[in-house]
């Protein structure tokens, strides 16, 4: 395209952009008036962009305040459904136009960005599916000093370079502002910083076409990752350009008059030049496709393997036994670990690694970079693979926002969570987590499975890929767990979220439902044993969200007589199951420390011995006492 038209394309959206945001009276301005050039260039020839086609470039706008610049430019392309009253109705209740770019792959927005960091993270995933896909595509995206800020973005790029992604370009937003000031005062030398990396580096002048088309060509000749550095100024073509008082909305509707005029568009806003007014269409992504029955088949094989062949492991150990089974039979499965892999048991005699000489293998190798292996997660899940890595459940917490913006976007990687209590032991508070579970559980869309044996582990594993629009996070023990499903059924009794294992004997004696998650599943068959006078069934939860999505007569079937209820951790949203006085939650509300799992479980008494005395034998002076750690 000649340069006259690109840059009628660009001053197009620049003075869209600043249309939606003062129609909105809230947004960006300053980003897309700065960055609307490349853009251009993007948008007419440089970049692959095709939002029906799978062999596509792929674009991530990783600076997501930007949103305007880029709905403007889909708009333009006039390859998406986007029209002129979508970018009307920018930040606005049901609007397609969201604040910060949501997952839309038909309007060609690839993924949800907006916390900065998740962008350029996120694009490692998706080059690495490139790689195995065999497409030779290019995974651009749009990096803004934030970004780069952001310590997940130093964890992306150094994996990226161990695996050299030479599909992936990141385009630098160089302007040297933030909202608090110059860039340059808070970070270092980018440019210097990649070079570290050891990508190939290009410098541009931002708002030169000619070198615009020229970096971004060698860019996607190379055979390493890229970083082009686009030299640009924030807010161009208004009376703050360059300062950091142009990051949101500072155009006044006198001044975009005033700046239309200038670049030579018409005053009224949201009007565009008639070359623009072109018949949008919308297409549709393909979509890996996977063999639920095929699925279903060998998770039954799993769970009678189980059953014919029992042994008292953890739940860790018999999920990296499911792991290893169904990697024998599904290609789109890929595991991996933060550097954990033993211990989380996610690698198997079937993993093969993939590497920067070869992308055919099956488990990637994440090093210590939790945040960064949500975030690939994620980009592997929104190309349709089904990725699974682990970590400790103690530190969920580094990759949560990751975890977050899954559940978000509706993909669905599966998280896997090892070392799920103060069973840990002798590591102490800092690997113990307390908190974590019901954290996890605040996230709207995302399954927390917490399995209590090997049969639900098979279980909570097939509902977690079965389920295409919520990420999963399955918390696995390292203590050891009973064999407590001896009875084979073709049904996923996990799929209700909680169900009855063990009914009453209604031999006459009061009557009590024990009410437990994971590994307290096997203490709750302890505390039968133990309390003969009494009439005791017991309930499996292995996923709360599920069993509250239950019918109504279905949990109150559930949730029927006198409940004691066992977690160990933070037990606060379980009080929300109790419906009488006489209902008992048990569980720990201050941090552990060292010592044996035996030994910390008496300390906190949530043992049987320490359960019984406390709620079955003690006087209400102790009860007062152990109620410190019960809250």
């Amino acid at each position: 395209m000649e340069n006259k038209n690109l840059e009628l394309f660009a001053n197009t959206i620049r003075c869209l952009s600043i249309d939606m945001v003062n129609a909105a009276n809230s947004g960006h301005q300053g980003a897309p008036l700065g960055f609307a050039d490349v853009m251009s260039v993007l948008f007419n020839g440089a970049m692959n962009f095709n939002p029906g086609c799978e062999n596509r470039d792929r674009f991530i706008l990783s600076i997501g305040h930007a949103s305007a610049m880029l709905y403007s430019s889909l708009f333009l392309s006039g390859k998406t459904s986007l029209t002129i009253g979508d970018l009307k109705s920018f930040r606005k209740i049901g609007s397609v136009c969201q604040g910060h770019p949501e997952i839309n792959k038909d309007l060609g927005i690839e993924m949800t960005t907006g916390a900065l960091g998740q962008g350029i993270a996120t694009a490692v995933g998706f080059a690495i599916a490139l790689k195995k896909k065999h497409i030779k595509s290019k995974v651009f995206v749009v990096v803004g000093d934030g970004d780069l800020m952001e310590g997940v973005s130093h964890e992306a790029m150094t994996l990226a370079s161990k695996l050299n992604l030479d599909n992936l370009i990141v385009l630098f937003d160089d302007n040297d502002i933030c909202i608090d000031g110059n860039a340059s005062e808070f970070t270092t030398c980018n440019i210097e910083r990649f070079k570290a990396y050891g990508f190939d580096i290009f410098k541009s002048d931002g708002h030169d076409y000619d070198q615009i088309k020229n970096t971004i060509a060698q860019a996607k000749s190379s055979n390493r990752p890229s970083f082009i550095s686009f030299k640009t100024k924030i807010g161009k073509f208004t009376e703050k350009e360059g300062t950091n008082k142009c990051h949101g909305k500072f155009v006044s509707l006198e001044e975009a008059k005033a700046i239309r005029t200038k670049l030579g568009l018409p005053e009224e806003p949201f009007s565009i030049p008639t070359e623009f007014m072109k018949s949008n269409t919308t297409k549709q992504i393909s979509k890996t496709d996977i063999d639920f029955t095929e699925l279903r088949k060998v998770i039954n094989e799993i769970k009678v393997g189980f059953i014919n062949n029992p042994e008292e492991k953890s739940t860790r150990y018999f999920a990296g036994k499911v792991f290893e089974k169904l990697s024998e039979k599904f290609k789109w499965l890929i595991g991996g670990s933060a550097d954990l892999s033993s211990s989380n048991c996610t690698i198997s005699s079937n993993s093969k690694a993939i590497t920067k000489e070869s992308f055919e293998g099956n488990y990637i190798h994440y090093g210590v970079r939790e945040h960064v292996m949500g975030c690939i997660m994620n980009g592997l899940a929104i190309e349709g693979f089904i990725p699974y890595g682990g970590t400790f459940l103690v530190f969920s917490d580094y990759m949560r926002p990751a975890i977050r913006n899954a559940a978000l976007m509706g993909c669905s990687p599966i998280f896997v969570l090892t070392h799920d209590s103060i069973a840990v032991g002798e590591d102490g508070a800092t690997h113990q987590p307390v908190e974590h579970i019901n954290s996890l559980r605040l996230i709207p869309n995302l399954n927390v499975f917490r399995p209590s044996c090997d049969i639900e582990v098979a279980e909570c594993i097939e509902l977690a890929i079965m389920n295409r629009a919520t990420p999963s996070a399955i918390l696995l023990s390292r203590n050891n767990v009973k064999n407590i499903r001896i009875t084979h059924f073709d049904d996923n009794l996990s799929s209700k979220g909680a169900y009855l294992l063990s009914d009453f004997l209604y031999n006459g004696n009061e009557q009590l439902t024990i009410f437990a998650t994971g590994s307290e599943v096997s203490l709750a068959y302890e505390l039968k044993e133990s309390l003969e006078s009494y009439d005791i069934r017991i309930v499996s939860a292995p996923c709360l969200e599920i069993f509250n999505k239950q019918p109504g007569s279905y949990k109150s079937d559930i949730l029927w007589f006198r409940k004691l209820f066992i977690e160990a951790g933070n037990t606060d949203l379980l009080y929300k199951y109790k419906n009488r006085d006489d209902d008992k939650v048990i569980g720990i509300s201050s941090f552990g420390e060292s010592g044996t799992a035996k030994n910390l479980f008496e300390k906190f008494r949530i043992d049987a011995k320490s359960i019984i005395e406390d709620h079955f034998e003690c006087d209400i002076s102790k009860r007062d006492r152990i109620n410190v750690y019960l809250k």
